[in-house]
């Protein structure tokens, strides 16, 4: 079967090769009636413009990457989807969202970020929770490509960041508010070991959790808290076995390891007989759509997800189109959403 090509678009459309081409990039100076012609023929006999060549042409990848941890915990599969909804909503890099993940190994994050720089993976990278060396950022501003993050705040990158010490302590000064003297926190490890990547939000979390029960007077230790790494169901269930085993007066848990590691909790406690709230509270964060469906609906710190995830590709396209003068970091205030489990 013959190849399409730009000259068989144009010649059954009745227009330039010149023509077709600024359609397919979408220049703004071709007439609707003419757009709307060229795509439907290159509809109608299948035509897919030879992106390699596209690329070398226009000396981009039409891509931006997403750099995170790992994909499976909730809050980063929602962010990419955030991205990818308002890719589509704009039309811009509708099929160009990359994702990467590091298994939160450092030397793995330092390479990857590197590849993507000098490899031409892509036009601007944008990293969740994740925190570039001083010498990656150098690197990426040198050759004048975008970094965006989120969660983290550097010199010479943008960022979106929540108040995550603001979240972290509404919930827990709620939970004293109602009483509840004995009260625990699940949060992700703030001490990894040396090959593995920090999470600064189980840092500040941990903080806001500390600062407010200080604030009031109440006591906890180390047996309060328990540390997970990959914030999942089953980490909670056995967090709250943990508890249990340390300390038999426990009447309240802030998961601020976040809404599915809270469920964990949850279905345990149902399984040991355990009544939530009564016998304790629970709060959760992130504020994923399960969290309201539970059984007890779930309380939680909500992070405005689709928020983030339209911020930080806007950044990211408005980087790499020039429309920005200076460096872009914004802060985000959370909201503590009150449901049955507090």
């Amino acid at each position: 079967m013959k190849k399409i090509t730009i000259k068989d678009i144009a010649k059954k459309a009745g227009v330039s090769k010149a023509t077709v081409s600024m359609v397919l990039n979408n220049y703004d100076r071709i007439a609707d009636s003419t757009r709307e012609k060229v795509l439907r023929i290159v509809k109608e006999m299948h035509y897919y413009p030879h992106e390699s060549a596209r690329m070398l042409a226009k000396k981009k990848t039409e891509a931006i990457a997403f750099v995170s941890a790992r994909f499976a915990a909730p809050f980063i599969s929602n962010i990419l989807d955030a991205i990818e909804q308002r890719a589509f909503a704009v039309n811009k890099y509708i099929h160009g969202i990359i994702p990467f993940s590091t298994r939160n190994e450092k030397e793995v994050k330092e390479e990857l970020l590197r590849r993507i720089l000098y490899s031409k993976k892509a036009d601007s990278v944008i990293v969740l929770t994740l925190k570039p060396s001083e010498e990656i950022i150098k690197e990426y501003n040198l050759r004048k490509m975008p970094i965006i993050l989120i969660e983290n705040d550097m010199p010479g990158a943008h960022s979106i960041r929540v108040d995550n010490y603001k979240g972290a302590y509404k919930a827990t000064e709620h939970l004293i508010k109602k009483a509840r003297k004995n009260i625990c926190l699940i949060c992700g490890i703030t001490q990894p070991p040396e090959n593995m990547d920090i999470n600064p939000t189980a840092i500040e979390r941990k903080k806001g959790f500390e600062d407010a029960m200080k604030n009031s007077n109440l006591h906890f230790n180390e047996k309060n808290i328990e540390y997970i790494e990959n914030y999942t169901f089953d980490e909670g269930k056995i967090a709250l076995d943990n508890f249990l085993k340390k300390n038999h007066s426990i009447d309240a848990i802030f998961c601020a390891a976040g809404d599915l590691v809270a469920m964990g909790v949850i279905k345990r406690a149902h399984e040991l007989g355990i009544k939530i709230p009564d016998d304790i509270a629970i709060i959760g964060y992130d504020d994923i759509m399960a969290a309201k469906l539970l059984n007890p609906p779930l309380s939680s710190v909500r992070q405005p997800i689709e928020e983030i995830g339209k911020l930080a590709f806007d950044i990211a396209v408005d980087a790499m189109e020039g429309k920005l003068n200076e460096e872009k970091h914004i802060i985000i205030e959370p909201e503590l959403i009150i449901r049955a489990t507090a």
